[in-house]
């Protein structure tokens, strides 16, 4: 399954980066696409919203 989520906090290129790296930790993703213009990220797979939240814990990212 696919799902976009609102992704606040990103400013660069290197943001996009930590936070495809996150995701892609996350069980149950299978792929991931972070849009730093649309300031969002594409998640296929199983994951739920709370695990991808989670996996930003410490960071100044957060899910919208």
């Amino acid at each position: 399954m696919e799902k976009v989520y609102e992704v606040q906090g990103m400013k660069c290129d290197g943001c996009v980066e930590n936070v495809t790296e996150r995701f892609q930790k996350v069980a149950g993703v299978t792929a991931v696409k972070v849009s730093l213009a649309d300031k969002t990220a594409t998640v296929t797979g199983t994951a739920s919203k709370e695990d991808l939240a989670a996996s930003l814990t410490g960071t100044h990212f957060q899910l919208g």
